[in-house]
């Protein structure tokens, strides 16, 4: 079985997107309705912000694991919105943090409106969420959305205790991305069960799918800063880095690197202080440590958990394309719709 699937995982979000138009489109329109009730500069930030974010996929896992069990009602939708309007809260208050200037090459919203409109413009969209998930009647999936949302903020707390530190450890590390990624991939697959009435195996498989694929997605995400196509996904070669982010390709460097090389991690991850050679010095420890085909090992260990975890769901075209979407993980550029 898991031949023919593979063989078959070509281009399959191009699959989910004819698969689920109606749907996307009823979702769209739901988000553009909340936004368009709340007052014209909530409206303004939240529209900027979603067009420039990658939304398609955290409305496939809802949508589509809801679809496994042929579910296309409006329960799906108003949670698929939920948990977008979650992601894009979450990036509000992440760019604030960061003091972001870009992301995926537009303006970020707190360098148009300032912080204080961001921040509340997230705390806006967070609790129009929660709107959300209360009318699909569900206390199930608005538990599941609710802990993950929990879990997001943890993330980012401990997150921003192991910025510009090399020398974390790779549990610390899995548990922040965890938290901070993977804990809304599950929910968001979990909650397309729970509303469709799967059991609770189900809502386990869904869970497991989305969270293992979300821990390979930060891998990717990592990865991608020291790729020459990052621009595709809005990423500028080498942000991450001269940010001093603690990312996987650094931990493991900094695990295998010699006195020498560590200085140079502590120079220019955890003081920041860089030079215009330094990434190109960056990237020949990263080669001659092999850390790319590491990590892309580790991302591809969590692709096969989550793939494993389908098989406890129905057999169904939707099966086929998640299973081929997580092949697709990689190639990230793929994951967005017009």
């Amino acid at each position: 079985m898991n031949k023919i699937i593979k063989e078959k995982s070509t281009d399959n979000v191009i699959k989910l997107n004819k698969a689920l138009e109606q749907s996307l489109h009823d979702v769209d329109r739901e988000i553009i309705i909340r936004l368009d009730k709340s007052i014209p500069l909530i409206n303004d930030i939240g529209k900027h912000l979603i067009k420039a974010s990658v939304k398609s996929f955290w409305q496939w896992f809802t949508l589509a694991f809801a679809g496994k069990l042929s579910d296309f009602s409006r329960k799906p939708v108003l949670l698929a919105a939920a948990v977008e309007f979650i992601h894009t809260a979450t990036l509000l208050h992440d760019d604030v943090v960061d003091e972001s200037n870009l992301r995926r090459g537009k303006k970020t919203a707190n360098m148009i409106w300032g912080n204080e409109f961001s921040v509340l413009a997230g705390d806006f969209l967070f609790a129009q969420s929660f709107e959300l998930m209360v009318e699909t009647k569900s206390i199930e999936a608005l538990s599941s959305l609710a802990t993950a949302s929990c879990k997001i903020t943890q993330g980012e707390f401990q997150q921003m205790q192991i910025s510009n530190k090399p020398d974390t450890s790779i549990e610390n590390y899995f548990e922040v991305i965890g938290k901070k990624t993977a804990e809304l991939f599950g929910a968001s697959c979990e909650s397309g069960v729970i509303v469709a009435s799967g059991n609770v195996k189900q809502q386990k498989a869904a869970y497991i799918y989305g969270y293992n694929l979300g821990l390979a997605f930060q891998i990717v995400d990592d990865l991608m800063d020291f790729n020459n196509n990052s621009n595709k996904m809005g990423k500028n070669l080498g942000d991450d880095f001269k940010l001093g982010k603690t990312t996987l390709p650094i931990i493991l460097a900094w695990k295998k690197s010699n006195s020498s090389e560590r200085k140079f991690w502590v120079k220019t991850i955890k003081e920041l202080t860089q030079e215009p050679a330094d990434f190109s010095k960056a990237l020949t420890i990263l080669n001659k440590y092999n850390v790319f085909e590491e990590c892309k090992n580790k991302a591809q260990e969590f692709i096969s958990i989550a793939q494993e975890a389908l098989f406890e769901l129905p057999n169904t075209k939707f099966k086929e394309y998640l299973y081929g979407l997580a092949n697709e993980s990689v190639e990230r550029s793929k994951w967005v719709y017009k």
